[in-house]
């Protein structure tokens, strides 16, 4: 393949998904995301490479990015309206049956945490060829944002579930006024997670990853989620106001003196979901399974490290630089500091790219 030297070049090639700002729709961007996922992996890669090159993000990210911006959500908030410091200090990050998901003797994990505390990012660290993420907030309003063809091609899950008992659910935003709140917003969500439940358990091959704010709101019995893989971010109600507000490209004034009059309202709701987020933390918190780990910067540092590994295999496969993912995959064996995980991650991505490499000459 051609090598671009600017980013409109690659845009333009037909082979090729990269996620742009010129993007201005959630339907937009939902449909050119359904179509990166099911590129071969090849085509993957170099969409990958140019994305990472020019736009310093990968296309996955470069959609939760843009998503975050679409939906209009941003926060503004005056710290003297939080009535208790503990929704200012941060827990560690709860991971319960993590080897057990790793291994593959569960094949599902459902991930807990404030909006905006990073839990899609603890996803991503996660993902693989045979991970499937699933955001709750995608059940919303289906029909709006994926055919059901796209759907099939997105979520095998997700396409099942709509196409099965969750058909009465496959509505957009003309259908959604005319049916009651209890029938719609307040069952999807709980219809859903049942049927993940069920769905993971008869398909063994894959792996799924859940998350979002819905599933503390609608289920109250955490031991609901006994049998499978719970993640819970520890970041704080603050600190993820915080970071909502910082990943907000750019807001208007007037719309940030709107959410500030707003925030009260929202403190209220967010001290109800940290309370409700607090049951699962002591429900597993004490389980044999169950590692905690504090949010430091090494951990940080040591995410972004393997990100930096699995764009470098990016790039020396477009180069075809066989030689030097070689060498990312010895590095990779001999380190002792790599969790197991993140080492397999690094030298499968290795070997998949070697395959293909070798398969091309």
């Amino acid at each position: 393949m051609e090598l671009y030297t600017d980013l409109e070049q690659a845009v333009q090639d037909p082979s090729l998904v990269i996620i742009t700002e010129n993007i201005s729709t959630e339907k937009e961007l939902y449909r050119t995301f359904a179509r990166y996922r099911v590129l071969p992996k090849k085509q993957k890669r170099f969409s990958d490479y140019y994305s990472n090159e020019f736009l310093g993000h990968t296309v996955p990210e470069m959609f939760v990015l843009l998503k975050e911006k679409l939906k209009n959500d941003s926060y503004t908030f005056d710290e003297n309206q939080l009535p208790n410091e503990k929704y200012m200090l941060s827990e560690p990050d709860l991971y319960y049956k993590q080897e057990a998901f790793n291994s593959g003797d569960t094949n599902i994990c459902f991930i807990l945490g404030h909006s905006g505390s990073g839990k899609s990012m603890m996803a991503r660290t996660l993902e693989g060829e045979d991970i499937d993420h699933i955001e709750l907030d995608d059940l919303l309003l289906a029909k709006d944002h994926f055919t059901m063809e796209e759907l099939k091609d997105y979520s095998d899950m997700f396409y099942s579930f709509f196409d099965g008992e969750g058909a009465k659910y496959y509505i957009g935003v003309e259908e959604r006024d005319s049916i009651p709140k209890e029938e719609y917003e307040d069952r999807v969500f709980i219809d859903f997670v049942q049927f993940a439940m069920e769905y993971a358990k008869q398909h063994k091959d894959k792996k799924y990853i859940i998350d979002g704010i819905w599933i503390y709101l609608y289920f109250d019995d955490p031991s609901a989620f006994e049998d499978f893989a719970v993640f819970i971010k520890g970041t704080s109600f603050l600190k993820s106001k915080i970071r909502t507000v910082k990943r907000e490209m750019q807001r208007d004034k007037e719309t940030l003196r709107d959410r500030k009059q707003m925030f009260g309202r929202e403190v209220r709701n967010y001290l109800l979901d940290e309370d409700k987020i607090n049951k699962y933390r002591v429900f597993f918190g004490d389980k044999p399974d169950t590692v905690l780990r504090a949010e430091t910067k090494d951990s940080a540092k040591k995410d972004e490290a393997v990100v930096r590994e699995l764009n470098r295999i990016n790039s020396f496969f477009v180069n075809e630089d066989a030689d030097a993912i070689s060498e990312i995959m010895k590095k990779t064996e001999a380190d002792t500091e790599l969790s197991n995980w993140n080492k397999m991650r690094i030298i499968n991505e290795c070997g998949s790219a070697l395959f293909d490499l070798r398969r091309k000459a």
